[in-house]
């Protein structure tokens, strides 16, 4: 996976729903590092699966991600100290505490709040 998020030129491996099947809990630091790192030519991507993590995870009342591993991703991704990882931190904080906001199209949608990192 960090192979192809540092070619710039690469598609991704899976033509459809890559997004879906590349998100993991497991991947969350991951996801993390990438997103947050300028250099990474597919940090969007990478952005756009932490907002699927955590939007799957309070979607499903956490029986994809346990929510301590989510608050934990949270306090990770601010002590990283990047805007976009930091604001999809607050992001998601405020949606655990308000789990009726959660919008499909915002946190599952590549077009949603990934669209907009700051």
């Amino acid at each position: 996976m960090t192979a192809w998020a540092y070619a710039p030129e690469a598609q991704p491996p899976v033509s459809q729903d890559w997004d879906i099947i590349a998100t993991r809990p497991a991947f969350g630091s991951l996801f993390l590092t990438l997103a947050a790192d300028r250099q990474c030519p597919h940090r969007r991507f990478f952005l756009g699966c932490l907002y699927l993590l955590a939007g799957d995870a309070v979607r499903t009342r956490f029986q994809t991600m346990p929510e301590v591993s989510l608050r934990a991703l949270t306090d990770e991704a601010m002590s990283a100290g990047e805007a976009w990882v930091s604001t999809w931190a607050a992001r998601t904080r405020g949606m655990v505490r308000t789990p009726e906001s959660f919008d499909y199209e915002d946190w599952c949608d590549p077009r949603g709040l990934a669209s907009t990192p700051t």
